[in-house]
C-alpha cells in the first residue's frame, strides 16, 4: 500500500486495463469500475446487449454532461479513499479526466496501456469467456475498430491517455506485461513516511513476548527514529512466553467486560521509558504503533510531549484513548480505517 491516491487507468479497449487494475488490486488498491453504473442501471431495467449499454450511457452523459461517469462515480472514490489508495477502471472522457483532476489534484494519477490496434483486436475476438461483471467479453474485429472511432471521436478518450502520468506498451504476454508492472510499482510507488514506519513496527513487534497482541512502537522525529519498544515484560521478571499470562477481567462502563493480561507493558510504555532511560527526548516526535493506544498510554504519550500518534489499525476499545489526544491537542490517525480485537496485551 501507498501514499493515498487515485490511478486511473487508461487505453483503448483491449489493451489490458483490466489486468493493470487487477494487478493494482492485488497491491492493496480499493476497485473502482466506472462502467459497472451503466451495467447495474441496465440490469435493473432488466435489459440486455449493447444497444442497451449505449442506451443508458448516452442518458447519463445526456443529463450531466461528458463528465457524467466521473461525477456519479465521485461518492463510491471518496468512501474508498477512506480506506485507502484507489484504482478506477473505465476513465474516458477529457471532461472526466479535468473533473477529477479539478477535484482531487495531485492525487489522481493516470496510468495509460498501450497496445497496436491490430493486436488488440486479436485479444478482443479471441476473448473465450465473459466474467461476471462483464469486464471482458469478446468482440469481432469490426465491432473493436467501430468502437475505437466512436470512443475518440464522440467521447475524446485520446485525452486522458495523452495526459498520462504514466505509459506502458502492452505488446507482448501477461507475464510480460506484470514484469514491466513490478518494476514500476518497486520505481514510482514508494511508500509513504508513515507506512515506512508502520512497517517497522511490524518488525519490532515480532519481538513481543506475549503472543496475546505481539505490538510494536517505534518513536520518530525529523524522519529519524529515536527508539523503539514492544510489548512485554519489566526488565528482569519472567515473560508470558516463559510462564504464561498473569489475566485480570475489567469491567467496562457499558457493562462489557476484557480480559487483559497484567505480567506486560505496552509497547508504547516500553518505548518512552527506553528513551528516558538513553536520555533521548522524544518532546514534538511522531509515535508509531500497531493498534491504538490504551488510555493509560495515551496518558504517557501526552505527558511525555509527543504531538503525534499514528496507528496501523483502530482498536475496539480505543475511543477513550482518541478522546484524551483530541483534548490533548495531539494529532492522532489511523493508517487503515480497521478495528482489531485483540482479548488484550
Amino acid at each position: 500500500m501507498r501514499e493515498k491516491e487515485i490511478v486511473a487507468v487508461v487505453g483503448m479497449t483491449g489493451s489490458g486495463k483490466s489486468l493493470v487494475s487487477d494487478f493494482l488490486t492485488s497491491k492493496g488498491y480499493k476497485f473502482i469500475r466506472f462502467g459497472q453504473i451503466t451495467l447495474d442501471e441496465v440490469k435493473r431495467r432488466g435489459l440486455f446487449g449493447e444497444a442497451a449499454e449505449k442506451e443508458v450511457r448516452e442518458g447519463f452523459r445526456k443529463q450531466l454532461g461528458m463528465g457524467a461517469f466521473a461525477i456519479l462515480n465521485k461518492p463510491k472514490i471518496d468512501d474508498l479513499l477512506k480506506e485507502g489508495s484507489v484504482v478506477v477502471d473505465g476513465l474516458y472522457s477529457w471532461s472526466e479526466y479535468k473533473f477529477l483532476k479539478d477535484t482531487y489534484g495531485d492525487m489522481l494519477k493516470i496510468l495509460a496501456v498501450i497496445a497496436p490496434p491490430k493486436l488488440r483486436y486479436d485479444r478482443l475476438e479471441n476473448r473465450k469467456e465473459i466474467d461476471e461483471q462483464m469486464r471482458n467479453r469478446p468482440t469481432t474485429r469490426v465491432e473493436s475498430k467501430s468502437r475505437d472511432y466512436a470512443e475518440i471521436e464522440n467521447i475524446e478518450k485520446a485525452g486522458p491517455i495523452a495526459m498520462a502520468d504514466i505509459t506502458i506498451i502492452n505488446d507482448g504476454t501477461r507475464d510480460d506485461l506484470i514484469k514491466k508492472l513490478n518494476k514500476i510499482f518497486d520505481e514510482c510507488w514508494r511508500p509513504s513516511w508513515d507506512e515506512y514506519f508502520i512497517d517497522i513496527v511490524k518488525v519490532v513487534a515480532e519481538r513481543g513476548t506475549c503472543n496475546r497482541g505481539r505490538t510494536g512502537c517505534v518513536i520518530v522525529r525529523d524522519k529519524q527514529i529515536l527508539v523503539t519498544g514492544y510489548v512485554g515484560s519489566p526488565r528482569g521478571i519472567p515473560h508470558c512466553d516463559e510462564v504464561g499470562h498473569q489475566m485480570k477481567s475489567v469491567v467496562h462502563e457499558d457493562g462489557s467486560v476484557s480480559q487483559h493480561c497484567m505480567r506486560t507493558a505496552h509497547a508504547e510504555v516500553n518505548a518512552i521509558a527506553q528513551a528516558a532511560r538513553l536520555g533521548i527526548s522524544v518532546l514534538g516526535a511522531t509515535l508509531y504503533c500497531k493498534m491504538a493506544p490504551c488510555p493509560t498510554c495515551a496518558k504517557m504519550i501526552i505527558n511525555a510531549g509527543i504531538k503525534r500518534v499514528v496507528a496501523e489499525r483502530r482498536y475496539h476499545q480505543g475511543g477513550e484513548a482518541e478522546n484524551l489526544f483530541k483534548t490533548a491537542g495531539i494529532e492522532f490517525s489511523v493508517l487503515y480505517d480497521e478495528v482489531i480485537k485483540y482479548n488484550g496485551q
